[in-house]
């Protein structure tokens, strides 16, 4: 969720917690932060798209195609810009803008155009939406993605139960990601 929704929601006591990105700039004043994954970013594209088939691919061509530009607000809009200027004066061609992401996904699949997505969310989703990894080597954030949560002792058992639960399933999935990150070559 977005870090500034999460927090008012959990201040207005709306919600128990909320599952957020988290940079340096730390923790909210009053709300407590529990790491659970750090932030990887790939590069996405449709299953077929030319990229995949190129034998050398390198940052420079993700210039040649066009891109999806995330949510206003999100950290992945920065780190589309980050990605923007580790290819060095390209301008990128944005085709489309926000959405949600069943909607960036479908049109990614319908499009030649490239997304960069959290790997924690490819990876959720690698086997049913027809999205694939392209294997460049981009610039990363410095956040990860946590369980926030009003400072001091959880007021709902269930809430609490369930950020245990989520703790669980994301060293599990942290472990399978790193298997998979591993056995791919990334290129520059």
């Amino acid at each position: 969720g977005n870090l500034t929704e999460v927090g008012q929601g959990l201040r207005a006591d709306q919600l128990d917690l909320g599952v957020v990105p988290l940079g340096a700039s730390g923790e909210p004043e009053g709300l407590s932060f529990t790491a659970i994954l750090p932030e990887r970013n790939v590069v996405c594209c449709r299953i077929g798209h030319p990229l995949q088939r190129s034998k050398r691919l390198t940052t420079g061509d993700l210039g040649l195609y066009p891109w999806v530009a995330p949510l206003p607000g999100s950290p992945l809009l920065a780190d589309l810009f980050a990605i923007r200027s580790s290819l060095g004066s390209v301008d990128l061609d944005i085709r489309y803008s926000g959405g949600s992401l069943l909607s960036v996904i479908n049109y990614m699949t319908e499009t030649d155009a490239l997304a960069v997505l959290p790997f924690s969310v490819w990876f959720a989703e690698r086997k049913r939406n027809g999205i694939a990894v392209l294997p460049v080597d981009i610039p990363q954030p410095q956040r990860h993605l946590g369980i926030l949560r009003l400072m001091g002792p959880p007021s709902n058992p269930a809430a609490a139960s369930f950020a245990e639960f989520v703790v669980q399933s994301f060293e599990t999935m942290q472990q399978l990601i790193l298997r998979h990150e591993n056995a791919v070559v990334w290129r520059r």
